[in-house]
């Protein structure tokens, strides 16, 4: 099963070469992803409000307000978390996802009204002050959250979710050279 480490590998071994894959694939005259653009652009106010927004829609999973499975939006979120990360050049260790696991248990935010609060002032810090590791911390509430609320035979597992986001990069030309290399 795929893990999340593996899965930020990919994408912060994209954010060091999003640049010279986005002007290669200019030269061939090939499309440049978003993903690409985003990394190689490194506006991480943008990454940090649209992880914000993710967020609010993963907030209304949780609460029935917004009607999308909670497959795609807890791996949309854990995707703008990690491009923000990746700008950053935020190592896998630095980001310490298990520590965010185990912190998410003793957060003090035991509902969705709580989490939607600690997402806005998080974003609201802006890029200069939001730590990554933090965005994490909240993805990892979410899926606490989730789970406690989420019949266990009906619950996805953190590899699952990795998974699905693994099989939608197989899917993607530009990300095969980076897919199997060491994690980050």
């Amino acid at each position: 099963m795929t893990t999340p480490r593996r899965i930020y590998g990919i994408y912060l071994r994209l954010a060091h070469a999003a640049g010279t894959l986005s002007e290669f694939l200019t030269a061939k005259g090939e499309k440049v992803s978003s993903t690409v653009k985003l990394l190689a652009q490194k506006d991480r106010a943008l990454l940090l409000s649209r992880w914000g927004e993710e967020m609010a829609e993963l907030c209304g999973v949780l609460d029935g307000s917004h009607h999308d499975p909670y497959l795609m939006e807890a791996t949309q979120c854990f995707y703008w978390a990690s491009l923000y990360a990746a700008t950053a050049g935020t190592t896998w260790e630095a980001l310490d996802f298990e520590a965010q696991r185990r912190t998410a248990v003793t957060s003090g935010i035991t509902d969705v009204v709580e989490l939607r609060a600690a997402c806005t002032r998080l974003v609201a810090l802006g890029a200069e002050k939001a730590k990554p590791e933090k965005l994490f911390l909240l993805w990892n509430v979410a899926d606490r959250l989730y789970r406690l609320q989420t019949k266990l035979e009906s619950q996805w597992t953190i590899e699952q979710l990795m998974e699905s986001d693994y099989q939608e990069m197989l899917k993607r030309p530009y990300l095969v050279p980076f897919l199997d290399e060491p994690s980050g």
